[in-house]
């Protein structure tokens, strides 16, 4: 054992055991249950079997399967049968966030009573609670509560709740059953609660409480929507992200502070003490309660690590700033919450000290003049800009045009005038009135603000088509190859090359059928040749939201598919309930052809030809049983494949089409009506005979679609059937002579899958 114990002290040996470990936590992480799992693991066993050198690598990679396995089973696995029967349950809460106070109140919570639900660690819920009892953060609320499994719709791209829902632990939604509540606001207020009301408190009156609030406590609930997009837009969101600009900020005070305070008041010290230990000590611990106060933020947690992992390897190692201490603290990270591989700011902040430090090694001998210090920080943001490029362009599909220019101002403003200046005035203010001095700093930071939102929108941010993940690891391979080996050029460039040949290769499809999940409701995208036709445009919640710029416009942006033609089946709200978002977004004349006497009139009756795919268009004037028979009918075809779009259409529509002899027949059908039993009849599914039916329902919704009976129609004839309730967003892809369907649901990592 002293000999096994005797080897892990070896320098290289703790390198080997951590790069297994991240590769171990990565691995099953994104591709547990996959064909590339199994097979990385008998490469892995194979290699250490064979060379025994490889053996620490081994020993790492299966300690970080089982870390990965041992965080989420008693962290996220869920005890089935605590939910099982759906019956109502007497839970008890705290509240830890108050989303919305409207008709009800929408919070979100962690569960203390009952505690079976996981083994270690209560879970989150997201309730919505009638009560007329006063309900703040941190109160204790008791009452019955209908728990399911938190899941939402799921789309291919745009933002992913679940996944987001999961990194928070947020595991249930909850729907409280009768009027039965206790609340108690006993319990005294957290130390975190009460510094957040406090930095709230003091910067309340001033033009921008919302980004010093964010600032100082790396909450982001002050800022309102365009706040955030206008950060994002100028690339200087990341300001605001309680992270390694942060920290070190705050530890080089308590260092420089701590410094300065003991050769004031300590005139001897004996030489043989290390005081850079002692300053480090300081700025560390004060580093410590600012992460704590920030109630351990992800990003500032592993912000602290990362600092410690340097700070140890700076005063136990002869080179400083070794990339050993940036593995040590992946490591360590990873040890603790594997799943933090699902945060992309993980990536970006490595990344970006990672290219620090090469600056730093290569910069070190530079003079310390003004003249060589705006020279290094130009250097530092442009190295910035363009390492971090393919990831920003993979994670957020775009990149800030004019970030570069915004960053080398912002950076150095908020790092050495704004964060002293608000910590100074936070601590001071408890003793003395600092309103003068922060109402004439504010008003410099709010022109400030003001002046950067002259910047025309044009030029702020550049969307861009998706970057596929081989290219991406491409790319950081080759640079990699290009620092390791300055020499060999032409091998470094080899990993791009190889990533560029294959996305060449890959077979496109010739176009695509899309029908997203949007609840009830129905919204469709087909596409050829980066050309798009919108059929439909979801549902309208609440009178407020849509799923157009959360769903469909993203989806649009990243494939870069520009649409040239959109239709609505008819005037209800699930299918329509997007039409003002859409023509607010610059689209009203994609209804020019579909819909030419208004979007508010029927779709007029032609044969369209788009880029190669002729598409054939219904309506039948005049009065029906129903409205939805006034429903617009697509049929779709490029020749060997077809698609039928029918919108709502009851049984009495569909015998009349094929009555008149329509063109029915189709190897793709999105089922009429969501699935609902009055449509689907025997005689049309017979007339359609599709090889595909989609329906376009919620996941459990009100209306349980698509019904049983619908369901069985379709099975007598062996159609191949998905909901996007089950199924998240699903797509056709035709090829020449075959299709392929795939789904979002298909496509989510297994800690996510029912």
């Amino acid at each position: 054992m002293d000999r096994f114990f005797s080897h892990l002290k070896q320098p290289f040996t703790s390198v080997w055991l951590s790069i297994g470990f991240v590769i171990g936590c990565v691995i099953t992480v994104f591709y547990y249950q996959t064909l590339v799992f199994t097979l990385f693991t008998l490469l892995i066993v194979i290699a250490g079997t064979y060379f025994k050198p490889f053996l620490p690598v081994m020993l790492g990679f299966i300690c970080g399967i089982l870390a990965v396995w041992l965080h989420f089973l008693c962290f996220y696995s869920i005890y089935s049968q605590n939910l099982s029967g759906n019956q109502p349950k007497l839970i008890t809460l705290v509240v830890q966030e108050i989303i919305s106070q409207r008709e009800s109140t929408y919070l979100k919570a962690t569960i203390t009573s009952p505690k079976n639900f996981t083994l270690f660690k209560p879970p989150k819920v997201l309730v919505s609670i009638n009560t007329e009892h006063r309900i703040k953060e941190g109160s204790t609320v008791t009452t019955w509560l209908r728990l399911t499994k938190y899941r939402s719709q799921k789309n291919v791209f745009g933002f992913d709740k679940e996944r987001s829902a999961f990194s928070q632990r947020i595991l249930f939604k909850g729907k409280q059953v009768g009027s039965a509540i206790q609340v108690s606001n006993t319990s005294a207020p957290s130390l975190i609660y009460k510094y957040r009301r406090y930095i709230q408190s003091i910067y309340e009156d001033t033009h921008m409480s919302w980004l010093y609030y964010a600032l100082m406590t790396g909450d982001k609930s002050l800022m309102s929507y365009d706040d955030k997009q206008t950060l994002q837009v100028f690339g200087i969101s990341h300001l605001l992200a309680i992270s390694g600009l942060h920290i070190g900020l705050i530890f080089s005070i308590g260092y420089f502070a701590c410094k300065y305070t003991l050769r004031v008041f300590i005139r001897t010290i004996k030489q043989s003490i290390n005081l850079s230990i002692i300053y480090s000590f300081v700025g560390f611990c004060l580093a410590f309660c600012y992460v704590y106060l920030s109630d351990f933020l992800v990003s500032a947690s592993r912000a602290l690590i990362m600092l410690a992992c340097i700070l140890v390897v700076y005063y136990t190692s002869k080179q400083a700033l070794r990339w050993r201490a940036l593995l040590f603290a992946l490591t360590l990270i990873l040890a603790i919450d594997p799943f933090s591989l699902l945060n992309p700011g993980l990536y970006l902040s490595f990344t970006a000290v990672g290219l620090i430090f090469i600056l730093v090694k290569n910069m070190s001998h530079a003079k310390l003049t003004l003249s060589g210090f705006l020279k290094g920080l130009i250097i530092l943001q442009c190295t910035l800009f363009v390492g971090l490029l393919p990831l920003s362009l993979f994670f957020f599909h775009g990149v800030s045009v004019v970030g570069v220019l915004v960053n080398l101002i912002a950076v150095p403003l908020v790092s050495f005038i704004v964060m002293p200046l608000l910590f100074v005035v936070s601590i001071l203010n408890m003793a003395l009135d600092m309103t003068l001095i922060l109402s004439f700093f504010d008003s410099l930071i709010r022109v400030c603000f003001e002046a950067l939102l002259l910047i025309p929108v044009e030029v702020r941010w550049f969307d861009a088509p998706v970057i596929a993940l081989p290219m991406l690891l491409a790319t950081y391979l080759s640079s990699l190859l290009l620092l390791v080996l300055p020499k060999g050029k032409i091998i470094s460039v080899l990993p791009i090359c190889i990533a560029f040949i294959d996305s060449v290769l890959t077979v496109k499809p010739n176009w695509q059928f899309t029908v997203f999940d949007v609840g009830h409701g129905t919204m469709v995208l087909i596409t050829k040749d980066k050309k798009g036709f919108v059929y439909d445009l979801g549902p309208i919640y609440f009178n407020r939201f849509t799923r157009v710029h959360s769903t469909l416009k993203p989806y649009l942006d990243i494939n870069g598919i520009t649409v040239t033609h959109t239709v609505i089946s008819h005037d209800d709200k699930d299918h329509s309930g997007g039409v003002e978002e859409w023509l607010k977004l610059g689209y009203e004349n994609t209804f020019n052809i579909t819909q030419p006497a208004g979007i508010e009139s029927a779709c007029s009756e032609q044969k369209i030809i788009f880029y190669n795919l002729l598409i054939t268009m219904t309506h039948k004037k005049g009065n029906h049983y129903s409205d939805n028979d006034n429903s617009c009918i697509v049929h779709i075809s490029d020749g060997i494949h077809s698609l039928l779009l029918p919108g709502d259409i009851t049984k009495l529509r569909e015998h009349e089409l094929i009555a008149d002899n329509a063109e029915l027949k189709s190897t793709v059908l999105m089922s009429p009506h969501h699935g609902s039993k009055t449509s689907s009849s025997k005689a049309f599914i017979e007339a359609v005979s599709p090889e595909v039916v989609i329906h376009s329902a919620a996941f459990q919704g009100q209306w349980n679609l698509p019904h049983k009976e619908v369901v069985e129609r379709y099975k007598v004839i062996n159609a191949e059937q998905y909901s996007t309730g089950e199924y998240g967003q699903i797509i056709v892809s035709f090829y020449q002579d075959s299709y392929e369907i795939d789904s979002a649901r298909a496509q989510s990592a297994w800690f996510l899958k029912d």
